[in-house]
This record gives structure tokens, C-alpha cells and sequence, in this order.
């Protein structure tokens, strides 16, 4: 009579409990994030069933509810009712059927639903600026180019030489123009042993589509008191090609005519008519040595046959940096017809400090 009086109990409470969660409505929260809502139709030990207006009836074990919440109230937790356990008065009697608290799901605390992203404030955020693009430097058409040296003695024979070279050189496609400026002067023991000056200028001008054939005309003027020149100026016009334009070696060669006019110490002048030869030759023998030659050949023709006068002139160039360099320089002038008393031939060898702009 015991036992049948424990299960009744067991089946009133499960009856009551049905009946006040059938017209409930709840949501149950699982532990992969997802929520479902609907009326409850039935709370068991291993699953919870419910109805749903869009997907009819659904059954959910209990293991995967992490709690369950209902409307207008509170969450609580899935805890299924406990039942009394029935008084057992018979030695042989049956033992009771499990209950729902044999093994409860443990309890979960809540956690707090992640807060949105701010999409909308995402997007409208603009993208960041982008630097702006750097430009090259635009090419330089010019160059300068100034050099000083000096040679001092003071021994039983006192001597002073000072010299200077500037050199402005200028080039935009087709055109190019070259400005050269040399001065000495020195005494020795008071003398005077050097005094001289002279400048001359060269432009250039391509005329093929190549631009390897160019026009020319170099004009120059200048003294020498050594050699018993007060005033000396010429001019040459011609056409000149570019044998080799290398990024290491260039060689240029022209050919024209000149006119030369002198007026000495003494008081006389010549006029001289000749054809001109030229060569002109650069090369860049490493990353520190560079090198530079000229060669001018003028045949008279306006005086005696056999006469005429030639220009050398060559520079090696060490770079100590971008801006500074050392020049070993050597020029020889040989004339045939020179002043009365001044030798034929005027070698010059000078090294200098040279600055670039």
C-alpha cells in the first residue's frame, strides 16, 4: 500500500507541473549560442519539449541548455522537480524509479551577451589618408665646376704661383654651351714668371634625329705677358659627331674653320686664316677616377706653308665626394710662328682643389 501511494505522488507532481508549463511561454538559451522561443509543452529529466508557430514541435536534450528563461520573468536555471522518494517498508521491495535529481545539469552562471560590433561606424569611417607620391627631382641642365692651387717656395729662391680654373657647362636637349675661365700669375725671386689670362666659350647644337651630328662655334680671347701677347681672340665654327656616347666613355670629333688675330708687345699683329681639327674625349675609369682630354689642331693657310699651332689639354679627377675633388692637369700650346724671343712650346702642369656646384 506504501508503494503504490509513492507513485501516485510521482504522477500528481508530474501532472501539475505539465499543466502550469503547457501554456507558458519560455526561451531556451543553448551553449553554442543559439536561442530558441515558444510555448513549453513538456519538461523532462533528459530533453525539453516545446512548440514553435515556424518550426512545429521541437525537442531538446537537456545537455545542450544552458538555461532556460521565461517570459516576464526572471531566468532560471534548467532544473527539472525534484520528487520525495517513497518509504520503503518491504525488505523485498522494488527500488524507486529515478527522479529527476539523480543527476541534475549543473548550474550555469549567465554570460553576458557580447556587445555588437560597431559595423555601422566601421564603414563610414573613412580610409586613411595615403601619403602623397614622391616626385623625382627634375634633371639639372647645369653644372659648375671651380678649382684653386698655388705653388710656394721660400728658400734661397722665393717663389709664388697661383692659379685658378672655372668651368660652367649647361645642356638641354639639343643645346649645349660651355664657359671656360683660366688665370695665372707667380714670381720667382720678384720676377715675374707668370702672368696670363683666358677665357672661351663653345655651344653646341644637334642636328640629326640621333643627336650624333652636332653645329658649333667656339669664340675665346685672352693675354699672355710671358709670351709677349697683350691681346689674342679667335673664333671657329664647323661640324662635329659623337663616335662613342657610353655611360663610361664619350668621344666627340669636329672639323672646321678658324680666324686668329694676335697683337704683340711690340707693337705688330697678325691675322691668321686655318682649318681646324678637333677631338675631345671623356672617360670615367672607376667609381672615384675620372678622366678628360682635348685635342685642337689649327693648319694655317693664310701664311706660309707648314705653319701652325695645336693645343693639349688633359685632367685626371679624383672625387674625395660629391662635391670635392683633386685635379692633376697638363697643357701644352705649341705655335710655330711666336713672338720674336719666346720659345715654340708652352708646357703647364698644375694640380688643384676643385669644388662642384
Amino acid at each position: 500500500m506504501d508503494v503504490c501511494t509513492g507513485w501516485y505522488w510521482l504522477v500528481l507532481v508530474w501532472l501539475l507541473h505539465i499543466h502550469a508549463c503547457r501554456a507558458e511561454t519560455v526561451t531556451l538559451h543553448l551553449r553554442n549560442g543559439d536561442r530558441i522561443t515558444g510555448e513549453m509543452i513538456s519538461l523532462g529529466v533528459d530533453s525539453v519539449t516545446i512548440t514553435n508557430s515556424l518550426l512545429g514541435k521541437i525537442i531538446v536534450p537537456v545537455a545542450q541548455v544552458e538555461r532556460l528563461e521565461r517570459k516576464h520573468a526572471e531566468p532560471a536555471a534548467v532544473k527539472p522537480t525534484a520528487v520525495p522518494p517513497a518509504t520503503a517498508t518491504a525488505t523485498n521491495a522494488p527500488p524507486p524509479a529515478p527522479t529527476a535529481a539523480t543527476n541534475p545539469p549543473p548550474a550555469q552562471t549567465a554570460q553576458p551577451a557580447p556587445a555588437p560590433k560597431p559595423a555601422a561606424a566601421a564603414a563610414a569611417k573613412p580610409p586613411p589618408a595615403q601619403p602623397p607620391p614622391v616626385k623625382p627631382k627634375p634633371p639639372k641642365h647645369w653644372k659648375l665646376d671651380a678649382q684653386i692651387g698655388a705653388d710656394l717656395q721660400y728658400n734661397q729662391s722665393d717663389r709664388q704661383l697661383y692659379y685658378g680654373r672655372a668651368k660652367w657647362t649647361y645642356g638641354k636637349d639639343r643645346f649645349r654651351s660651355i664657359v671656360d675661365y683660366l688665370a695665372n700669375y707667380g714670381e720667382t725671386d720678384g720676377i715675374l714668371s707668370a702672368n696670363d689670362m683666358s677665357g672661351s666659350v663653345r655651344v653646341e647644337l644637334d642636328v640629326d634625329k640621333l643627336k650624333r651630328t652636332f653645329l658649333f662655334n667656339a669664340a675665346g680671347a685672352g693675354y699672355n705677358e710671358i709670351r709677349k701677347i697683350d691681346l689674342s681672340y679667335d673664333d671657329s665654327f664647323g661640324l662635329g659627331y659623337k663616335l662613342l656616347t657610353r655611360t663610361n666613355l664619350a668621344l666627340n670629333v669636329d672639323g672646321g674653320v678658324n680666324y686668329q688675330r694676335q697683337q704683340f708687345s711690340n707693337d705688330t699683329t697678325k691675322d691668321y686664316g686655318a682649318l681646324r681639327l678637333g677631338e675631345l674625349m671623356s672617360a670615367k675609369i672607376s667609381r672615384k677616377w675620372i678622366l678628360d682630354e682635348k685635342f685642337e689642331f689649327f693648319p694655317r693657310f693664310t701664311d706660309s706653308f707648314g705653319e701652325y699651332r695645336m693645343r693639349f689639354e688633359s685632367n685626371l679627377r679624383y672625387l674625395l665626394s660629391n662635391n670635392l675633388n683633386l685635379n692633376l692637369t697638363a697643357i701644352d700650346q705649341y705655335d710655330t710662328q711666336p713672338a720674336a724671343g719666346v720659345t715654340r712650346n708652352d708646357l703647364l702642369l698644375r694640380a688643384t682643389i676643385g669644388i662642384t656646384f
